[in-house]
């Protein structure tokens, strides 16, 4: 089996994206589309062989890279760049990434240049977080989305879907509020929407880890308004899963409920894009 992958750039409604596009290369006929929605780090290897799996699974994986302004990336959000203060981070403790204080306490203890380059990255990527850019992150999901359903040779005609990934997460389930002929929604431990629900037209799979209280608290709240409004949530809660325990990349990775989410994820998939 031949996975091809390519970069792709196109013209949205919103802006120029780019993204990462996986799919089995042999095959002819057309698929549904799996958007692959980043964590904070980027359309890094990682996120890649993700949306490499979900071809290889028979799906055309789409993941729109959100650092890119019209296409480009700036220099700050560079993969290099990312990649090592994804390094930096874990070396310090959690509670500090979030805490700017603390986090500049610790950028103080690398070599200058080295502050220099991280201060501007984190800067660049925990303003990411702020809910006043969320507009332009939705426009390059919605974009995509419509791109894969009306103009891409693989998948145009057939559902799309998203699967996104803590902050991806969070996104993966907003898209659902966004587009009306959205198929379904894959949470990996993200923040649910606090707006917009009655405008969700598919289904919504989540799966959280239950040593990640900050966002396993708010899940009762997001449970209750879908109910509310007639809207099908599921969530699947592991009691001693921590936050990204599907990253085999971070030590908080859980190799057993991982398998168990993707193949969960796989079923509901199956059954959404019928």
């Amino acid at each position: 089996m031949t996975v091809h992958t390519e970069w792709k750039t196109f013209n949205g409604k919103n802006s120029k994206c780019r993204a990462y596009f996986a799919s089995i290369g042999p095959a002819l006929e057309l698929r549904p589309a799996v958007i692959i929605i980043q964590e904070i780090w980027g359309v890094n290897k990682h996120i890649q062989e993700i949306a490499e799996r979900f071809a290889a699974a028979g799906y055309v994986a789409i993941a729109p890279d959100l650092f890119a302004i019209d296409g480009d990336r700036p220099e700050e959000l560079s993969a290099e760049r990312l990649d090592d203060a994804k390094e930096f981070l874990h070396s310090i403790p959690h509670s500090s990434w979030f805490n700017p204080d603390e986090r500049e306490n610790e950028i103080q203890k690398q070599p200058s240049l080295r502050q220099e380059y991280l201060r501007s990255t984190l800067n660049g990527l925990f303003g990411l977080l702020n809910p006043s850019k969320s507009k332009s992150l939705a426009g390059i999901l919605t974009d995509t989305a419509d791109y894969a359903r009306t103009t891409f040779e693989k998948s145009k005609g057939m559902p799309v879907t998203s699967v996104g990934f803590c902050m991806g997460g969070a996104l993966s389930a907003l898209l659902a509020t966004l587009d009306h002929q959205h198929s379904g929604s894959i949470v990996f431990y993200g923040r649910p929407p606090q707006q917009g629900i009655p405008n969700i037209n598919c289904p919504i799979l989540g799966f959280y880890g239950g040593e990640d209280p900050n966002i396993t608290n708010l899940l009762p709240g997001f449970e209750e308004e879908m109910k509310k409004n007639g809207k099908s949530f599921e969530a699947v809660i592991y009691s001693d899963a921590k936050h990204a325990f599907f990253n085999d990349t971070n030590p908080t990775y859980h190799v057993t409920h991982a398998r168990d989410a993707f193949a969960r994820t796989l079923n509901f998939l199956n059954q959404i894009t019928k």
